[in-house]
Formats: C-alpha cells, structure tokens, sequence
C-alpha cells in the first residue's frame, strides 16, 4: 500500500492538469508533506477544476544500459491556493516499488485493470479495438506447443528400442507420435481450463514462461468454452489414431494402454479426482510419459510388451514429472492457497531438492543397470553423460529457489537435462541398433 511517507523520498514531482483553456499541462516542482496533505509550486496556470495529478518518479540509471530501482507514485486529488504554493487535498495514492514487487509480477497483478480497460474501448469503438493475436501465435502458446518435446522423447525412446529389437516401422513411429501428441496437446489445455475453474491460476502472481500456465484464460485471448473446445477436439484426433492404431496392430493392449493415458491426463487436474491437488499428479505424469507412453509405442512397433522397454520407461518418466516437479516451485503459494496441494507444497525446501536429488539418482541407476545386466545395450549408457549437468541443475534449483523469476534459467536447464538424457538414451538404443546390424 503506497502512503504519503513514501512520497517523501522523491526530490520532485511532476503537477499534471486541464487548464482554463481546456490543454493539459504539466510542470516540475519542488514538493513538501505537511499534515496529511502536499504542498506543491505554483505556475502561471490554474487547474480547470481544481483536480490535479502529482507523479513522483525515480530510476537509476545502469552505466551498461537500462535502468533498476524503479519506482513511483501517482496522487490525485483537489488543489485549493495556498499562498505561493497549490495546498492538494489527496483524493487516491497508488504506486510501485520494483523492490517490493518485481516488474513482470505488477504486470501481472495489472492484468485484471488491462482487460476492463479494453472492455470499455470496445463498448465505445467497437470489436476491432480488442487486440488480436495471429491464430497460429495463439495455438502456440495456448497448447504450450514446446512442451511436447516431453512426448516426442518417450516416443522416440521407444521406437529406438524397438529398432534395437529389430522392429522398427517409421509410419508406425510417426503415427505413434502424432497421436501421443495430440493427447498431450489435450492435456496442456485441459489442466489449463481446470486449473483456472479451480483457482489455482487466477491468483498466479508470479506466472513465467515454464510456470503458471498458458495464461490465455486469464489474459482474455480465448474464452473458457473454446478452451474446453479444443482440448476435447486433441482428445478426440488422438484417440482416433489410437484406435486406428489398436485396430492395425492389436486392440487390446494398445487401446487399453490409450484409455489408461487419456484418463490420466484428464484425470490430472479434472474435478473430482484431481490428482495434481492431492499430491499425486508427479506420480501420475511419471506413470504417464514414462511406462504408458513408451510401452505403447515399443508394443506397436513390436506387438509385444517386454522387461527391457518397462526399464526403459522408468528414468524418462521420472525425468518428465521432475520437469513438473521443479516448475512447481514458483507456483507453489498460490496452489497451496488454492488448495492444489502439489509435492513442492507438502515438503520444506531441502526436502524438495533432497526428493528432486533422490530421484535423478533413481533415474541414472534404471539407465546403468539394464545396460549393465545386458537388459538394454551398453550404449544405452551414454545418457550417464548428463550427471554432470544435472549436478549443475540442482546447484541453480537450490541458489534460486524461492524466487520465480530467478528460478527461470533453474526450470529451462531442468527441462534441457530430460531432454538430453532421453535423446542419448534413445541414441544409445540406435547404436546398439546399428551395431547388431554391422555384426550380422
């Protein structure tokens, strides 16, 4: 809450009126705070109505460019003579303090103000006053398009172990990973329509490019109806190639498969099952684009579910929740008030890094033992080369945990340490592949 003490760290202000003429004006002025009330300079001019706006602002300039510690204050309120000096009544006092809360936080926290503002200029100029964003920019960012690289890695392990195998089809593979990504293009959108039904979005301060979601709902660009418009359109085209696909190579395991990862991600965030909210949505997103993923794609390769593509499943499952996991730290405070009771919010903060440490371990282990007991190829073992970068990650998850917009490299390096692993593990599958075929 800004107050009147505040204003007395300012030099000067800027006094901003309609004169008698009807022109805006402004000029700077030397200020005092006596009394509740502002006291500011005269100029050759008077107030049209007597109602002024004083703005005191300060920023310090970077000798690198840019500027910090930015901070101001608006007061509006009635000016009445007072001598040399306008005496202003305050009638209303706002402001900000980059340190109290950071620029793109008190960007958010205006969002509600923005979009009644743009109201108003559509009921005065019309629909062609709202904004619009290009419909292929809005799909992009509404499904959360980048994120599908947590699908296309599952898939591609799969079929890579397949090929290892000696089963490989790349139709198959490309239908495997249309389908698979359709499906989770419906789960992004989906969690985003229960997560702002259940609140949990709505009082998101802190929203970042791998947290808080899309934002699409609360920044107005699509409304809740064609949200839950388009998800159940992904549900419904990647289900169609699910069973197209159960139908080609086998109904019953692979629709069986298909159902159990629908109804995961629907269930993840969807009332009233809500996994995410009772503290089993990592476990879900495990199972999810670990086991129900891979399985599925190695058995329509193959048409057969085997010990090695289970144990390939494990460390990509683990390392897809553990994107989650980590982007759930910034999200944190407002899912526990929100009721959405994630494992970052059950567990202290060296709890959190001590699980999130645990499980890379866990991961790293189901990579080096099958190659080791002759369950994958010893190449598989080249995705170990990440330790050191995962090492890198939980040193950034720790330094900057607590801060959001500080937790941002953390998060980006978290998900470029699932990617990397998965793509070597699933090139050590090719190796291993490629080796078979040179020594037959």
């Amino acid at each position: 809450m800004t107050s009147l003490e505040e204003i007395k760290s300012f030099s000067e202000c800027i006094v901003s009126f309609m004169g008698p003429d009807g022109y805006p004006y402004s000029y700077p002025t030397n200020f005092t705070v006596e009394d509740g009330e502002i006291y500011v300079g005269k100029s050759s001019l008077t107030p049209r109505d007597g109602r002024v706006t004083l703005t005191f602002n300060h920023i310090t300039p970077l000798p690198s460019g840019g500027y910090t510690d930015r901070r101001y204050v608006t007061v509006k309120g009635v000016a009445s003579d007072a001598g040399g000096r306008l005496r202003v009544a305050v009638e209303k006092i706002y402001g900000w303090d980059e340190k109290k809360t950071p620029f793109p936080e008190y960007c958010e926290i205006s969002v509600p103000q923005s979009r009644r503002y743009v109201e108003e200029l559509v009921k005065t100029y019309g629909p062609k006053a709202r904004p619009k964003m290009s419909i292929p920019s809005l799909l992009f960012r509404s499904t959360r398009f980048p994120f599908l690289v947590a699908t296309a890695t599952p898939v591609l392990i799969a079929n890579m172990l397949a090929l290892y195998a000696g089963r490989f089809d790349p139709t198959l593979f490309l239908l495997t990973l249309v389908g698979a990504s359709l499906i989770h293009l419906g789960l992004n959108m989906s969690n985003d329509y229960f997560d702002t039904k259940l609140g949990a979005d709505n009082i998101n301060r802190t929203p970042t490019p791998f947290s808080g979601g899309s934002r699409v709902l609360q920044y107005g660009l699509l409304t809740p109806s064609a949200v839950a418009g388009l998800f159940t359109l992904f549900y419904i085209a990647g289900g169609l190639i699910g069973i197209y696909l159960a139908v080609l190579r086998g109904p019953i395991p692979i629709l069986s498969i298909l159902a159990a990862g629908v109804l995961i991600s629907i269930l993840y965030t969807a009332p009233p099952v809500k996994l995410a909210y009772r503290g089993l949505g990592e476990i879900a997103v495990a199972v999810g684009f670990g086991p129900v993923i891979v399985l599925g794609s190695y058995y329509v390769q193959t048409q057969e579910l085997t010990l090695s593509a289970l144990l390939a499943s494990i460390p990509i499952g683990i390392f897809i929740a553990l994107i989650l996991y980590i982007n759930q730290i910034p999200d944190a405070p407002y899912d526990l008030a929100a009721g959405k009771r994630t494992l970052v919010t059950r567990l202290s903060r060296e709890g959190v890094i001590n699980l999130y440490k645990a499980l890379l371990a866990v991961s790293y282990l189901f990579i080096a033992i099958p190659a080791a007991a002759g369950l994958a190829p010893p190449t598989a073992a080249i995705a170990l080369a990440t330790i050191p970068m995962a090492a890198k990650t939980v040193r950034m998850v720790r330094e900057n945990y607590g801060n959001p917009y500080m937790m941002i490299p953390a998060m980006g390096a978290n998900i470029r340490l699932a990617t990397w692993t998965g793509l070597l593990h699933a090139l050590g599958f090719t190796l291993g592949a490629l080796a078979r075929i040179v020594a037959a």
